[in-house]
This record gives structure tokens, sequence and C-alpha cells, in this order.
């Protein structure tokens, strides 16, 4: 079974726009998952710190995105055994936390 540290599910109206971000991701050694609109780190790729990550996808989500877009931030936590403890996400496009 692949464990994957984080998830990206983003619905991007602009096809050039959509496109540039999903390079960007990919840049980042995130995968795209099956034919959906979802892209993932791999838990044994994972090689980033997963804050500053998702600070710098926040900011390029505001800065090339437009507000009816949405990039969901996924993020696992485990404990030192591996085992899942608990899933968080956060909105990248929204104002709130």
């Amino acid at each position: 079974m692949i464990q994957y540290k984080t998830l990206i599910i983003y619905a991007i109206s602009s096809d050039p726009s959509k496109k540039l971000f999903e390079e960007e991701l990919e840049k980042y050694g995130l995968e795209r998952i099956g034919t959906q609109d979802i892209f993932a780190l791999p838990l044994e790729e994972y090689r980033t710190k997963v804050q500053a990550f998702k600070a710098y996808l926040r900011a390029y989500a505001r800065k090339h995105l437009d507000n009816q877009d949405t990039v969901l931030f996924v993020e696992s936590r485990m404990n030192e055994e591996r085992t899942l403890t608990a899933m968080l996400q956060t909105n990248l496009t929204s104002e709130e936390e």
C-alpha cells in the first residue's frame, strides 16, 4: 500500500493556470493520482518541510489563481510507527485557516 504525506486536491477554472499549477506540483516531487485533479507527495519521497511547502502553495495560489478556484491541502499526521493519527485539511485559496 502506498502511503502519502500530503494530498493536493484542486479545481481550477482556467486550463493554462491549471497546467502551470500542475507543473509546479511536479517540480516539487508530487505525483498525480489517477486521472483526477489530485496530486500526492509519497511518504517515502517526503523531503520538504510540509509547513513551508504549504505556505509556498498558499502564496502561489493567491498570486496566480482566481478567487473561484479551490486548492485543498490535506496533510497526514503520523506517529513514530508511521501509523496515521490525523488528517488536516486547509483551503489554500481561502483567507481562513
